[in-house]
């Protein structure tokens, strides 16, 4: 049976307050005698602290909330595990809750994690929440954006170059000659990647090519609306490659297009947008554009850190490359 620190007092003959003093490293000025006592019956009795009891004595939860539209999109929880490692290494726990891109949802994590004192909170939002969070601090708590630069980021935006290398890809797919080349973009209603659909567009126009509205679907990022999507694609008998603005979207591709008895990269060519980790082990290999994700955690996580350290610091914009290897098989 769990000890309490009253129980422990007792069998040590001593104050609730020199134990609980002992247990968080404040009991310097009890002897040493007093000191080894308390720890031997904490030892014997395999006595461990209430998480937020003790934490909320030291006045440190080391508790991150993390919000995200849904946790099993592959782009958060890619990112989500890169930034887990050297978080956990500073001390810090990471608490996960989904908002379904609602903001009213949102707005009530964010609420949550107040409640539950968290030292700072990572945000994967759609939302302009500027009325709410200013100079990125909620009730004091540092809030870091993952957003594409919606919201003013006091804590510094990052930028990648998404339209140049998307541009990159679909020139890349006229070269290999396809002319009917669907696309799978945001519905604008949770999504807000508008240079993504944009490098589309303008891509076919600088090559002489005409835009069939037929060949665009806008959906929500989740596999399952990237399969439903193709669908719809494939119904057009000319199409031969397919461009998806998520790789969400770019893993649904992938299935519907063996569902309807095709071969990936011979009869229809995908490409998808982000490069994370699952699409390095399907085959027929999927093309997509990459972020540096290894070097985006890294820095979410520095973010973090420093924003919990000195919250009234301003941190810089970052500007990060993404890759788009057209040799790649």
């Amino acid at each position: 049976m769990k000890l309490t620190i009253r129980e422990i007092a007792s069998l040590a003959g001593v104050s609730t307050t020199t134990v609980s003093h002992i247990l968080n490293d404040k009991g310097q000025r009890f002897s040493e005698e007093i000191r080894e006592k308390v720890l031997k019956i904490v030892e014997e009795h395999n006595y461990s602290p209430n998480y937020f009891a003790s934490n909320i004595i030291k006045n440190k939860s080391r508790l991150i909330g993390v919000i995200v539209p849904d946790i099993t999109e592959v782009f958060a929880s890619t990112l989500i595990n890169l930034i887990r490692k050297p978080l956990n290494e500073e001390g810090y726990n990471l608490m996960t809750c989904e908002s379904s891109s609602s903001l009213e949802e949102e707005l009530a994590l964010l609420e949550r994690y107040r409640q539950l004192s968290a030292e700072a909170i990572l945000m994967f939002t759609s939302s302009k929440l500027s009325e709410k969070i200013t100079n990125n601090r909620y009730h004091g708590i540092p809030v870091v954006f993952i957003d594409a630069g919606i919201n003013d980021n006091y804590y510094g935006k990052i930028f990648f170059n998404e339209y140049d290398t998307a541009v990159r890809a679909i020139n890349w797919l006229i070269k290999k000659g396809h002319s009917h080349i669907g696309l799978i973009t945001a519905n604008d209603k949770q999504h807000a990647f508008p240079e993504r659909a944009d490098a589309y567009y303008d891509a076919l126009a600088a090559n002489g090519l005409s835009l069939n509205k037929q060949y665009v679907v806008k959906t929500e990022f989740t596999i399952e609306k990237g399969y439903e999507g193709t669908q719809k694609l494939l119904q057009q008998e000319k199409l031969t490659a397919i461009f998806c603005c998520d790789d969400n979207l770019a893993l649904g591709c992938y299935q519907a297009i063996y569902d309807a008895g095709k071969v990936v990269n011979q009869d229809i060519d995908i490409i998808g947008f982000d490069g994370v980790e699952i699409l390095k082990h399907i085959r027929p290999k999927v093309k997509t554009l990459h972020l540096p994700f290894g070097d985006f955690g890294d820095l979410i996580a520095t973010k973090i850190i420093t924003a919990i350290a000195e919250p009234l610091k301003k941190q810089p914009d970052t500007y990060f490359n993404m890759i788009f290897n057209e040799g790649e098989e």
